[in-house]
């Protein structure tokens, strides 16, 4: 008899767990998904290209010289033609520094800290001036000159005319304000939809002998880890191109804004972590919601997520006029798109972010994280309460 070689337990290969086996098929359904990868280049072809066809700010109409040049030649049109000859002392004292202020600013390179101080000044006696009612006091004037004065506080402050020449903080900042939160999100949506179609059907993998909530609470995981690396993903040529131009930036790079009629100033470093965080808590609702569609009726959860995304589009979902108004800020669909709620770097800055008034960043976290977790227990839920009355009727058929 042939002696048989041994094999010993330690080198013997270990099956994989149904678990295992589930979330790494739901892996599988995600990367190979056809419609996924059209939707993801997609995506970063859209973040791409306000880059690449020179996306304008508007800042030499904004803050620039050419503003500066303007005003000046208004101010002394008026002070020439005699409209200031009657005017009290107080008026032709703020006119006179005005003046000296706006001089010294068109005299100075543009952009430069020089530049910028004078400008500041100006804007001081703007303010002066609408404080004693000479002119409106207006959230647009505060947050102009709010902007000047943070640039003039910087060592060697820089103005970007276009998207081509903004550093990669900046630009990341700025498309993620800009684009609506559909072109991020569509794609968590998709690669969920995949990770949860094994559940859907009669498969060797989907009849393991695990719980349905087990198994949907596996391919919930796996698809929430994989969204963030799709959030990356979309991003990612975006800012290896701006890094590549201009190089990385500033994170003390000042952004000022008007949210809900008060002016706030804050830093492209402090908008890119609310930003992130925004995206990340709204993407794994995207999942969650997904999740809980797919398992009250199979095959349905992609469209119930479009739906929500597509919901921020419409104009009546903002409109002044709409009863939405009194809940939205209480709304998942709501803190999908960074720019109403977090902002964007502008230098036209007179305009209010706020598409829904109240609709803060720490709100926003809280609605999302809620909005997630009850979506999650509905899921688990609905799938435990269908295993439980199949084993029911299982039973009663065998009784």
């Amino acid at each position: 008899m042939r002696n048989l070689p041994r094999i010993d337990r330690d080198d013997a290969k270990v099956p994989r767990s149904p678990m295992t086996a589930m979330v790494r098929t739901s892996l599988s359904d995600c990367l190979s998904s056809k419609a996924l990868i059209v939707v993801l280049i997609l995506a970063q072809a859209l973040f791409l290209l306000p880059g690449l066809v020179g996306y304008p700010t508007l800042s030499d109409l904004a803050i620039g010289q050419e503003q500066v040049n303007q005003t000046l030649e208004i101010l002394l049109t008026g002070m020439e033609s005699g409209v200031y000859d009657s005017a009290p002392d107080a008026l032709k004292d703020i006119n006179a520094r005005e003046l000296e202020a706006l001089t010294a600013a068109s005299n100075a390179p543009y952009p430069s800290k020089e530049f910028f101080i004078a400008y500041a000044q100006y804007y001081d006696v703007e303010i002066e001036c609408a404080k004693l009612g000479h002119t409106e006091s207006t959230p647009s004037l505060y947050a102009r000159s709010e902007l000047i004065h943070r640039l003039a506080g910087l060592e060697n402050p820089e103005v970007y005319a276009s998207a081509t020449e903004m550093p990669a903080l900046y630009y990341l900042a700025f498309v993620l304000g800009l684009m609506p939160g559909i072109i991020l999100l569509l794609p968590v949506a998709l690669l969920t939809s995949g990770s949860q179609r094994r559940l859907g059907g009669r498969t060797l993998v989907s009849m393991a002998p695990v719980s349905r909530a087990s198994e949907r609470l596996a391919c919930t995981a796996a698809a929430s880890a994989l969204s963030l690396a799709c959030l990356a993903a979309t991003l990612l040529p975006a800012a290896l191109l701006a890094a590549m131009r201009n190089g990385i930036g500033d994170f003390a790079y000042p952004v000022v804004s008007v949210t809900d009629g008060v002016v706030s100033s804050s830093t492209i470093g402090d908008v890119l972590a609310q930003d992130a965080t925004l995206m990340t808590f709204a993407s794994l609702m995207v999942v969650a919601l997904v999740a809980a569609a797919e398992s009250v009726r199979a095959h349905c959860g992609l469209g119930v997520a479009i739906a929500l995304l597509v919901c921020p589009l419409i104009p009546i979902y903002t409109s002044q006029s709409s009863r939405w108004r009194a809940v939205a800020r209480h709304l998942p669909s709501s803190y999908i798109s960074c720019g109403s709620v977090v902002g964007l770097p502008a230098y036209t800055n007179g305009l209010d972010i706020r598409a829904i008034p109240g609709t803060t960043w720490e709100l926003g976290l809280v609605t999302l994280f809620l909005f997630t977790t009850a979506l999650l227990a509905i899921a688990l839920f609905t799938d435990m309460a269908r295993e439980r009355t199949a084993t029911k009727q299982l039973a009663r058929r065998f009784s």
